[in-house]
């Protein structure tokens, strides 16, 4: 829109443009937008299709601006440039904001605003006067709220919001959460979903964040939604190669390495609230984890081993909270726990995640030689040698005979030697 219907609506724009409740504009009549008190009216002149944008959507349009009596004083058609605002965000008239949200994707509409919902009483001279009621006739084009949600920011993974959910929880691990689940291959345009096939469809799905089987990527755009959210999530070909027949999703190659989409609604989420929980039950709830994470550990899902470790930190990672009784106890679970989280980051090459619960192991146990082991291989990762070989002599002094102590502080010594002699190296090549 031109300078005038930016700009000069400073004073009347709008922060606010939730679509109005769900009502029907029947075509060519002219029916008064809900809760705007008479200040809006629109008539569709062509109707449209699809979902209505959300708040937060960029839209583009096609407009004409005219008065009562016809005179024409701003059009995007004439100077055959789109006109493209993100709806809500106040960038425009109140009439706008209210206005577009009502529309369908190929609708035109004739918007008659009133003062309010335009100019107000300042007007925007030359071309429009004080306190003038307007006509805007719309067309909507295109609207997308797709934003990028990839860790590299490299458009991966690309999540287009359809409908704004409720509350301020997104799903975390372990989260109970309820959805209907679409899944498309090839192009597809969210706005004009109905004109695609889905090749699976799954309603009143009932899953566990992290524990249930998903298609690939979908957990992390869950995280990012609310209760009764949908959104439409964009998954570029090549982070899914090969085929998902548990979701009937082809290869890459036998979907013309097009990319995979999923339309997401949420239904209903539970998050897990540690808080709830106190004294033996919370203790039981962290050994519960435990025990799963040495279910994935066994099986060699160690990515899994470690966010159940970490979640029964949440629940027996601190003594606040627990009386005197039951701190032994607690203590326990907390040791086994951090012991094995330790094995699982030092597996993942993680070590100073590593180190770091090693040593709040060392802390409730100073003689804990399975973790002193830990803690020296994780300073060899990180070539913290001499800390490495105290840490082994702190083993031998407690196991004199512990053989696998005496084999790393041998292979300790060595890669010592060698990066020593490595780095003389290095220096006599710079001052020869």
């Amino acid at each position: 829109m031109s300078d005038q219907l930016t700009d000069s609506a400073a004073s009347t724009a709008s922060d606010d443009s939730q679509p109005p409740m769900e009502v029907l504009y029947p075509l060519n009549e002219e029916v008064e937008v809900p809760g705007t008190d008479g200040g809006l009216y629109k008539t569709v002149l062509v109707e449209g299709a699809g979902s209505q944008p959300v708040k937060g959507a960029k839209v583009t349009v096609h407009y004409v601006g005219t008065l009562l009596d016809g005179t024409k004083f701003d059009s995007s058609r004439d100077r055959g440039d789109y006109f493209e605002f993100t709806l809500g965000r106040g960038q425009v008239i109140k009439g706008w904001d209210k206005g577009v949200a009502t529309m369908r994707i190929g609708e035109k509409a004739l918007l008659k605003c009133s003062p309010e919902y335009a100019y107000g009483a300042a007007g925007s001279p030359p071309s429009i006067p004080a306190n003038a009621t307007l006509l805007f006739e719309v067309e909507l084009f295109h609207w997308t709220r797709e934003v990028d949600i990839s860790a590299a920011k490299d458009k991966s993974l690309m999540m287009s919001v359809l409908k704004d959910g409720i509350d301020y929880e997104n799903p975390d691990f372990e989260s109970s959460v309820t959805m209907d689940l679409y899944i498309y291959v090839g192009d597809f345009d969210p706005a004009n979903k109905e004109k695609h096939t889905p090749v699976k469809v799954m309603s009143g799905w009932n899953v566990v964040v992290g524990v249930t089987s998903l298609p690939p990527q979908l957990e992390a755009f869950l995280y990012k939604m609310r209760k009764q959210e949908a959104a439409a999530c964009r998954v570029r070909s090549d982070l899914i190669c090969d085929a998902v027949p548990e979701f009937a999703i082809p290869s890459s190659a036998d979907r013309g390495h097009g990319d995979v989409t999923y339309v997401v609604e949420i239904s209903e989420l539970s998050r897990v609230k540690t808080y709830d929980f106190t004294g033996e039950a919370k203790i039981a709830e962290g050994e519960k984890r435990k025990n799963s994470g040495n279910d994935a550990f066994k099986a060699g899902k160690l990515d899994l081993a470690e966010r159940f470790y970490r979640r029964a930190m949440e629940f027996i990672g601190e003594d606040y909270g627990f009386d005197d009784a039951v701190k032994p106890e607690c203590h326990r679970v907390r040791i086994s726990v951090m012991g094995n989280l330790a094995q699982v980051l030092l597996m993942r090459n993680k070590h100073t995640d590593s180190a770091e619960f090693s040593r709040k192991v060392l802390g409730l146990d100073a003689n804990n030689t399975k973790a002193l082991f830990r803690l020296a291989k994780a300073q060899d990762g990180l070539q913290e040698w001499e800390e490495a070989i105290k840490c082994v002599d702190g083993i031998l002094t407690i196991e004199p005979g512990n053989a696998d102590a005496v084999s790393l502080k041998a292979h300790l010594k060595q890669e010592q030697r060698a990066f020593d002699q490595k780095q003389k190296s290095m220096f006599k090549k710079m001052f020869s």
